[in-house]
């Protein structure tokens, strides 16, 4: 058997073990009162190299797993109204400020607390930096609170922080081969970063209605939806050549699209095939993840405060920023714990600052760990704190008028 053979049945098995096993330990969650997609992380665990270690993880399935997370990323943008998220933007900016800022500090503390040097706890700042809502955002979808106040600002946070990630990277990676910040550098990035990402929104949110109505006077089978999802995959792929993560594009071409007229009936096309690929993602990033080669008893004390960390940097960060800004005290809570979940650039800074040398593979684990506990535990808490608190409608904001949906 070759290869493409060879990966073909892998991701046969894979999609088999991920969307049944998933979708009934989905149903069981939400039969206990959880949200669904601990199913789908359960499922990974215990199917995967934990356990069972019957479940496939190939380049191939990781692939189609990340296009799956990208076009949920997609549809969110979708769901998400344009001009309100414009409109709040600053907002976002400033609790991506206090989030980043506390959740670096924090990580840089733990580092020197264990001993070590300056340019290894700068690295273990940025593992802790970084911010991943995929989780979060299939659990608002799964409960139905997207559009919230609250779900729109930890959307709008998470596009920010990649970029605040992003840097601390660039920053981090000059300081190990240079041993200086290089400024021009990091302006550069930064620039050209933001210069795509509004000229992506702004550019097709002005040319949406064209689009679509073109689109939907094509005499094929699926042709609008066929083209919205070419545009979006087209951008997401654009941005290989200005180092943004394709996440951060696919769901700012799913806000341009998201006021266009008869972008609800595309979203309800693609909502289902956002759905089902995701569970694959969801699957596959506990699947990967061996719990016995990754807890080590030497290193207990220091995964549990980097774990610690890990939360309280979000929660102190995006809480209290938020709180600060004007959001009542469980909107606040319920940012901060939508910024909890960490992935790949957390994975990312572990793994130049390992393979620079600046630490051991206790950090990797560590990373690892941080990555595998906050997407478990984070929809368990959203969903308690979204359906056991008051609806929030309105935000009355100390700097401004108020936030609303």
């Amino acid at each position: 058997m070759n290869g493409l053979e060879e990966d073909i049945y892998s991701l046969l098995l894979a999609l088999s073990l991920a969307l049944v096993i998933g979708k009934l330990l989905e149903d069981l969650a939400i039969r206990v009162n959880l949200p669904p997609v601990i199913g789908d992380l359960l499922g990974g665990l215990i199917l995967g190299a934990s356990f069972l270690a019957i479940y496939p993880v190939t380049s191939t399935i990781e692939t189609l797993a990340w296009f799956g997370v990208i076009l949920l990323l997609f549809y969110a943008g979708m769901e998400t109204r344009y001009r309100t998220f414009m409109r709040n933007l600053g907002i976002y900016g400033m609790i991506t400020i206090g989030e980043a800022l506390a959740a670096f500090t924090v990580g840089y503390l733990i580092g020197t607390l264990f001993g070590y040097p300056p340019l290894s706890s700068f690295f273990i700042g940025a593992v802790l930096e970084a911010t991943s809502v995929s989780v979060s955002i299939k659990t608002l979808i799964d409960i139905g609170k997207l559009a919230t106040p609250e779900g729109y600002a930890i959307l709008g946070v998470a596009v920010l922080d990649d970029l605040a990630a992003l840097i601390t990277i660039i920053v981090g990676k000059s300081l190990i081969s240079k041993g200086i910040v290089d400024p021009i550098l990091v302006v550069e990035i930064l620039v050209t970063s933001i210069a795509f990402w509004f000229l992506l929104v702004i550019t097709l949110h002005k040319a949406s209605n064209v689009i679509l109505l073109k689109a939907m006077k094509l005499r094929v089978s699926e042709g609008a939806v066929a083209i919205v999802l070419g545009i979006f995959a087209f951008l997401a792929y654009a941005t290989k050549y200005v180092e943004l993560s394709p996440l951060i594009a696919a769901y700012a071409a799913g806000l341009a699209l998201s006021e266009a007229r008869g972008v609800g009936r595309i979203a309800e096309r693609i909502r289902p095939l956002a759905l089902i690929l995701s569970t694959l993602y969801f699957t596959s990033i506990t699947a990967s993840l061996d719990i016995k080669a990754v807890v080590r008893s030497e290193f207990i004390v220091f995964y549990l405060l980097f774990i610690l960390g890990a939360v309280t940097g979000k929660v102190l960060g995006a809480g209290l920023t938020s709180y600060l800004i004007g959001f009542p005290k469980i909107s606040a809570l319920r940012i901060a714990t939508g910024l909890l979940p960490r992935a790949e650039f957390c994975i990312i800074a572990a793994y130049v600052g390992y393979t620079a040398g600046l630490f051991g593979g206790e950090v990797y684990l560590a990373a690892i760990l941080v990555v595998f506990t906050t997407n478990i535990f984070t929809p368990v808490i959203i969903k308690t704190l979204f359906t056991r608190g008051p609806e929030i409608d309105y935000v009355r904001l100390r700097i401004r008028r108020g936030l609303s949906v």
